[in-house]
């Protein structure tokens, strides 16, 4: 039996033991084909609750988007920076169905990245910033695995070939150009809750869905 596991992480140590290495494509083959890396990771944040963290990223004027698992049952919630300033965001609102929050803080000193409303195809490329356990902004990067679909708790996700790990939820998913074309909700575990050695695939939101739900067109 397969299970989805959303992940902020709420842990404050973890062990690491057995690590497995497999063969799989270089980074300077994705690098290579993005041309608007600096705005990526100036605009993904890193989400504090008092009960663990996840990752978000800011889209303009103040608003910022993160999983709903993350912000869920709280009226507001520390926002850090890549260069580690903080701030505080209030929940505005939380929607269960696609696992997306909207949030909203102040906008100074704080880049924005561009959200794209339209789909991405099998096979391209991405990237994905967020704060995986105890290690904050970092990039993974591989490609949409496949189309949209209703898959586990989500009314609508990309599956990514992406290693996603906990404390990513929330985080956005860039296109080659530094567009937001995603948020990271979760990752394919197995039957107990645990991730098999090897196992890479992620679950993301397009970005169509979160336009929609933020009733922009374009």
């Amino acid at each position: 039996m397969t299970r989805f596991r959303r992940i902020a992480f709420a842990s404050v140590a973890v062990l690491l033991s057995g690590i497995a290495y497999f063969a799989a494509p270089t980074v300077a083959a994705y690098t290579e084909k993005f041309t608007a890396a600096p705005v990526t990771a100036a605009a993904t944040v890193k989400v504090v609750t008092k009960t663990g963290h996840g990752s978000g990223v800011h889209i303009g004027t103040g608003f910022v988007l993160t999983a709903a698992h993350v912000a869920r049952d709280v009226k507001s919630v520390q926002l850090v920076t890549k260069d580690g300033q903080s701030r505080q965001a209030d929940v505005l609102w939380i929607n269960d169905e696609y696992d997306i929050a909207l949030l909203r803080t102040s906008p100074a000193t704080l880049p924005a990245a561009h959200l794209d409303c339209g789909r991405m195809d099998v096979g391209a490329v991405i990237e994905a910033m967020g704060n995986p356990l105890v290690v904050d902004f970092v990039s993974a990067y591989g490609k949409i695995a496949g189309d949209p679909r209703k898959q586990g708790p989500w009314k609508s996700v990309y599956v990514t070939d992406i290693t996603t790990v906990k404390g990513m939820s929330g985080g956005p998913v860039f296109s080659s150009s530094g567009d937001v074309v995603g948020i990271t909700v979760g990752l394919l575990s197995d039957a107990t809750g645990l991730i098999p050695i090897g196992v890479r695939f992620g679950f993301v939101v397009p970005s169509s869905d979160v336009c929609a739900l933020l009733g922009r067109v374009s």
